[in-house]
């Protein structure tokens, strides 16, 4: 299962509205990526969320090199960059990756899956936030060029009775219910065995970016 499908450009947008805010502050924060998973049941490798930047007044820049997880993914150099508008209290925060690699299905009968060039952003108003996000050069899995949210793939096993080796969700969508104006953006998020009973379990996460407006 070796797919080769090249997406060349894929972007959504989302507001999320709620009641008007009083205080004058929002915050976000922004992460080129994490990962936290399991191999076969032995060996857990863990990556905090890479170059990740916090909201804190001003603006708060951070830049990641390459990382190599072996027999799991690769994150290409990377920049987050979280800024607080301290006269408007308005708040934006994006990530940014020049490639990201997942090599941890080949192994067992999945496809490598690759993408270049990427970017995850969110911004409060006082009205509530607005999340987006676009990539480039997506190999490996099918995606359509207009990507509604949680667009979502289930990659097999190597065996027509085996359980899904992982699930797949593109421009990830969470709001909380009910809707107080806040938004999470994850670009890619790798759920591993979601029906259980596959040699990896654990998440990944590729370009994610949190805002919650003024409150």
């Amino acid at each position: 299962m070796n797919r080769q499908i090249a997406v060349v450009l894929a972007a959504a947008v989302l507001v999320v509205h709620a009641a008007p805010a009083s205080a004058a502050t929002g915050s976000g924060t922004a992460s080129v990526g994490s990962v936290d998973v399991v191999l076969e049941g032995k060996k857990r490798i863990v990556q905090p969320p890479v170059g990740q930047c916090l909201t804190s007044g001003g603006t708060v820049q951070n830049a990641s090199k390459r990382i190599r997880l072996r027999g799991v993914a690769e994150f290409g150099d990377g920049t987050t960059k979280c800024t607080a508008d301290k006269e408007t209290g308005r708040i934006t925060v994006e990530a940014t990756g020049q490639r990201f690699e997942l090599n941890a299905l080949p192994e067992y009968g999945g496809p490598r899956i690759r993408m270049n060039d990427y970017l995850a952003t969110c911004a409060t108003t006082l009205n509530g936030s607005v999340a987006r996000m676009q990539f480039s050069g997506l190999v490996g899995m099918d995606a359509p060029k207009e990507l509604t949210p949680n667009y979502t793939v289930l990659i097999p096993g190597d065996h027509p009775d085996d359980p899904p080796l992982a699930k797949v969700i593109l421009n990830e969508i969470i709001v909380p219910s009910p809707p107080d104006g806040s938004i999470t953006l994850n670009l890619m998020h790798v759920i591993f065995a979601p029906n259980g009973g596959g040699p990896i379990t654990g998440e990944l996460v590729v370009g994610g970016v949190y805002c919650t407006p003024l409150v």
